[in-house]
């Protein structure tokens, strides 16, 4: 669990990630995204428009960008980093297995982001 809670000090910051069906039917039945297939890690882009970048590859033609936000001290937990090119997310963060039930104890509840 996060040792600070979201306020003044640790404002929270928004977080995007595009999701395929699959995991789009585990968030909305456990409320929160889980770990992907090699169960090592998840990403999320810092921005909506790297998340709608990824979104549009046509390799992600089905699916959709959720939104959710985290304070910004487990942000900086997380590994930040640039996800280049066209359909490249832009400014994203990585967390780990191990950060990722820090960082889905102090997220706000998932939502999808309406439009793309």
């Amino acid at each position: 669990m996060s040792d600070r809670s979201a306020g003044e000090d640790d404002p929270p910051v928004a977080l995007y990630r595009v999701v395929d069906e699959i995991e789009l039917s585990y968030l909305q039945a456990h409320g929160d995204y889980g770990s992907n297939l090699s169960q090592f890690a998840e990403y999320f882009a810092l921005t909506i428009d790297g998340a709608r970048a990824f979104a549009n590859a046509p390799m992600n033609a089905r699916t959709v960008i959720t939104t959710t936000t985290v304070p910004q001290s487990v942000v900086k937990r997380g590994a930040r980093f640039n996800d280049p090119g066209v359909n490249g997310a832009g400014l994203s963060v990585f967390f780990s297995r191990g950060q990722l039930v820090d960082a889905y104890d102090t997220t706000s509840p998932p939502t999808i982001w309406k439009g793309r």
